[in-house]
């Protein structure tokens, strides 16, 4: 079910990607090898939730595909957006309805601030929205990853 794919978020980092219906729609999720749940979430105790609602989308919700084309550098942006310096890591990118969420753990000093900032300057076309949880104990990731049993 979940197809092996060698992606730019980090050089060292594989990622998989695949195809689930949810409700009769597709969704699509993209997830590093699985981290080390246990030791990463004592740094990064903070869920943040970052959902980009996508300007060009099919009846199914997925994005056109030469309208995702055009997300590459977007995209890589945002995976990396707390790697450097390492505050924190994206667990997980999941495309339904119409969106695109990127889902994060980072440390309680992130600069998310910084990096909303930044991406509202950098890429003013894009309509984001910012939620941020505590999850110390990587709840969402742990649920999610059984659920579609990916880890």
């Amino acid at each position: 079910m979940w197809s092996l794919s060698i992606m730019a978020a980090e050089p060292e980092t594989t990622w998989y990607s695949g195809e689930v219906s949810h409700e009769g729609f597709p969704l699509h999720l993209r997830f590093p090898e699985k981290p080390d749940f246990d030791s990463l979430s004592e740094k990064f105790p903070k869920l943040l939730f970052v959902t980009h609602a996508l300007d060009k989308v099919t009846s199914s919700g997925e994005p056109e595909s030469s309208y995702n084309e055009t997300l590459s550098e977007f995209d890589h942006e945002i995976i990396n957006a707390f790697s450097t310096p390492f505050m924190g890591l994206t667990v997980l990118v999941e495309t339904f309805g119409g969106e695109r969420t990127y889902y994060m753990y980072v440390s309680k000093d992130a600069s998310i601030e910084n990096r909303k900032l930044y991406f509202s300057t950098e890429y003013p076309q894009h309509n984001l929205s910012w939620e941020i949880k505590n999850d110390p104990d990587w709840k969402f990731i742990r649920g999610y990853s059984s659920d579609y049993k990916f880890y």
